[in-house]
Formats: structure tokens, sequence, C-alpha cells
């Protein structure tokens, strides 16, 4: 059975985990210390553990994908390779894993924002990426038809790139099935419209996956995420170069950028960083007199001009801790940064 792996090692709906830019919080903190949420949380909490040991969400879950039977696979996707001259700016934008075993009808769907990762099987984040902030997100899904239908749409939309070295596909995998398709590269036909996919995890927690491909041509947090969700959003993504407007005339939605983030773990220990330390995709729904839903997005696309041209996705769904975490940490910088 593939599931999400928790900071136990033991089956979890689903989690989340923000990785925090190195020497934040602690002097010696190496860019390892993470903040975790899944289900069973009381708040998004510091991690004993850092990403650079084993005993942990991430590093369970990884191990037990890369070590299912012969009747599972997986397929790792990521915009950067490890070796620079393989990249190829027409794919999409995007980062994951999909891992699935037709024989226990079970799978599971990780979403994260660190480029050249997993390299080869390996758990380790790649050096040069210690100095950012990260996202994660994994959920165990209904079934393995799930994972199928999130093949699917990337084959239509994110056209993603992917790490044959670090996936593999069961022999019992039909040539014509999704995952098949979208491991072997073949059946790709991108939509000059996007998609949305709603699905429950195995537990039952509501989610939507909004698409896009190179194709749409337009901000996909401002004219797709917003309006898709009828509500405003306070946006946190890596910002180099030409950003997008905070508003435009494609829709009646208004997205801010976070300029600051601070998560006071106790009165002693803040990790407190600027979104130029920020590598993670997230947002995070404004509370106003048209909507009063906790949408949490994590996602794999910018909010940046030049994304307009990539393919990518982003997971939202209705969580008010992690929703509540995530907006006090943007709320109490950003009001600082006010002058």
């Amino acid at each position: 059975m593939i599931t999400a792996q928790d900071q136990q090692g033991k089956p979890v709906d689903w989690w989340f985990i923000y990785k925090t830019p190195e020497h934040t919080g602690r002097a010696e903190n190496q860019g390892f210390d993470f903040l975790y949420f899944d289900p069973n949380a009381e708040t998004l909490a510091l991690s004993p553990e850092g990403l650079n040991q084993d005993n942990q969400a991430l590093g369970h879950t990884l191990s037990a994908i890369f070590n299912t039977p012969e009747s599972a696979g997986y397929i790792s996707y990521n915009d950067e390779h490890v070796v620079k001259a393989s990249n190829s700016s027409e794919k999409g934008h995007c980062k994951g894993i999909l891992a699935f075993d037709k024989a226990s009808d079970s799978a599971l769907f990780l979403l994260h924002s660190t480029p050249r990762f997993p390299a080869s099987n390996e758990s380790t984040l790649p050096a040069d990426e210690e100095i950012y902030g990260q996202t994660f997100i994994c959920i165990t899904l209904p079934d393995y038809q799930t994972a199928n239908a999130i093949a699917e749409q990337m084959l239509s939309q994110q056209n993603p790139q992917i790490l044959a070295e670090s996936s593999r596909i069961p022999r019992s995998l039909q040539a014509d099935e999704p995952l098949s398709r979208l491991f072997h590269g073949s059946g790709v036909d991108e939509s000059s419209e996007p998609s949305t996919l709603k699905f429950n995890s195995r537990g039952g927690q509501a989610f939507t996956l909004i698409a896009k491909s190179r194709l749409w041509g337009k901000d996909f947090w401002l004219d797709l995420i917003s309006p898709e969700l009828n509500c405003d959003l306070i946006v946190e993504t890596w910002r180099r170069g030409a950003v997008t407007p905070e508003q435009d005339g494609l829709s009646k939605e208004f997205d801010e950028d976070t300029l600051n983030l601070n998560f006071k773990i106790d009165p002693s220990l803040s990790y407190e960083w600027h979104y130029t330390k920020d590598h993670a995709k997230w947002a995070v729904a404004l509370k106003n007199s048209t909507n009063a839903l906790p949408w949490v997005c994590v996602a794999d696309l910018n909010r940046m001009v030049s994304q307009e041209k990539r393919g990518g996705a982003s997971l939202c769904f209705q969580q008010p801790r992690l929703w509540q975490a995530l907006r006090d940490a943007e709320e109490k910088l950003h009001q600082l940064a006010q002058p």
C-alpha cells in the first residue's frame, strides 16, 4: 500500500512541509530546519528533525516510494535536471512525484518547489538550494485511477520534464495508460485552456488541482487561481525580473505579493526571512466581504511574467489551521514592513 508517511514513518492522509532558509531561526540552521503540518496537527510546528536526517516525513515518504515492490512505480519530474544541458524551456515549470501501485489500488502525489530533486533516488537536497525556503505537499490518493487522472491532466497542461533516473514504471503498466504515456512523453497534447481536477485524498480531504499549459499565456495566480477560487490572494513565490500586476482587467480579483515572513515558534525563537530568500510557491486566500473560506494553495509556478509561457499547477484546499499559520506569518512581518 502506497501512502504518505508522517514524522514517525506511519501512514498519514497528507502532509505539508515548509523548509526554512539557512541561518534563519537558529544560527546553526544550515537550511534543513522545517515546519510541519498534517491533519493530526494543531498548528504548523517546527520539526525536531531536520531534512538532512532520515527520521522525518519527507525522508520516510521518499524511502517508501523508492523501495516499493515491483508491482509499483513512480514518476519523478522537475524542470531542472542535474545536467543543465538536458533542460528544456518548453517543458513545464513543475516539480513532483507520482507514485502508484495497481495491485494495492493505491497512490500518492508529492508536489514541491526544489530544483534538481530528487536525483537518482536520493533524498538529499541540492547543496545550493539549502539557502532558500522550499515547500512540499504530499497526498495519499484515494486510488490508482486518481494517479492516472493527474497524469492525464499533466499530458494536456504541465507537460513535465521527466527525471528518468529517478523514476520506475512496472511491467504491468499498459502502454496506453496515462501514467505510461507521461513517463515516455507520448500523447502530450498541450491545451490552450487551463483545467481543474477535483479529487479527495484517501481520508476525504477535498483538493482542487488547477493547471495551465505554456499556451494559455496569462498570469497563473491572478487570472486563473483567484477566479477559480473566487477570492483575492496573498502569494509567496520566487520573483526575479518582470512581475505581474496586483490587479488587471482580466479578472475582478486582487493578488498581493508577500514581502516578508515571520514564523514565531515561541517567545524566544522566530524564523524570519525576506522573499528573496524563498523559493517556495504558495498562497492563502484573503477573507473579506466576498470570501470567508480558508483556502491554501501550494504550487510550482511563480508570479512572474516569464512564467506565463510555462506550464504548471497548484494544489488548493481548505484548511483553517494551516491557513491561519501561514496568514499569521505573512501578516506579522507585512505590517512591520509598512512605512
